[in-house]
């Protein structure tokens, strides 16, 4: 696994937090915003494992739209691994 780096799995269980969350597709939420909705998302499916599980989940049942919310998720999660809000949520949930 030495292609698969921190960071990345970083980005993908962000993302995986942001695809669980209240969040609409294609919204532009501020940073606390993006904490808020990882921390809720994180709580309600019970951590990072709960969150992956549902989008396994979601991409059975109805796979054009999550693969058009993860798309979405992905772009917000690369930009919360930089903002200092989400990463101090983060680091606390740890």
């Amino acid at each position: 696994m030495s292609d698969l780096n921190e960071s990345y799995v970083a980005k993908a269980l962000i993302a995986d937090a942001l695809f669980c969350s209240d969040l609409r597709t294609g919204a532009s939420p501020n940073d606390s915003e993006l904490a808020d909705a990882i921390r809720s998302a994180l709580q309600r499916r019970r951590g990072w494992n709960g969150c992956t599980r549902a989008v396994a989940t979601a991409f059975v049942e109805s796979p054009i739209s999550a693969a058009e919310r993860e798309a979405w998720c992905h772009q917000l999660a690369v930009h919360a691994l930089t903002a200092a809000e989400v990463r101090a949520v983060l680091s606390r949930m740890e």
